[in-house]
């Protein structure tokens, strides 16, 4: 904030290496993400936007991840698709939920998103680039699902490799 950053990301990466010296494997848990984006949260202005991994389980879960999440005062968070455990986005052997299951935990963000906070922003992250079978028409298909049928405000397309796929 102090250089001129209007946003902030905090990746589940940096958090499992500095927090806890692990990889990216979904070892980091709720608790640990709530209580470090809420120390940040308290000592800037700027937007945060947080990587909630998988939402740490299923639609039940994700309810009450977006519910902490929007009361440690960020400014919003981003729930992947891939099944759990979690893999590094950037690793292969990464293997998405069902598109009817990714849907259902994007709802649930939304519905306790609009209870709480409806200004706080739900961001859908799709893994199925790269991911086993995932080609890029399923992954476009996910994308526009999320959006269209669960309700995100927008989509993370990961693993992009050209300005085509974009």
């Amino acid at each position: 904030e102090q250089i001129g950053f209007e946003c902030y990301f905090v990746a589940g990466s940096q958090m499992s290496a500095f927090l806890l010296g692990v990889p990216d494997n979904g070892i980091i848990g709720l608790r640990d993400v709530v209580d470090h984006v809420r120390h940040i949260a308290a000592r800037t202005t700027i937007p945060i936007l947080v990587d909630a991994d998988t939402g740490f389980g299923n639609a039940v879960n994700v309810h009450y991840t977006v519910a902490e999440i929007v009361r440690s005062g960020v400014a919003g968070l981003q729930i992947e698709d891939q099944e759990a455990p979690k893999k590094s986005g950037t690793l292969a052997g990464r293997r998405c939920i069902s598109l009817d299951d990714a849907v259902g935990k994007i709802r649930a963000a939304v519905e306790v998103r609009d209870e709480i906070d409806p200004s706080f922003v739900i961001c859908a992250r799709c893994d199925a680039l790269g991911a086993e079978g995932g080609t890029f028409e399923s992954t476009l298909e996910r994308c526009v699902a999320y959006v269209r049928d669960g309700g995100a405000d927008l989509v993370w397309l990961n693993s992009v490799h050209t300005r085509e796929e974009l």
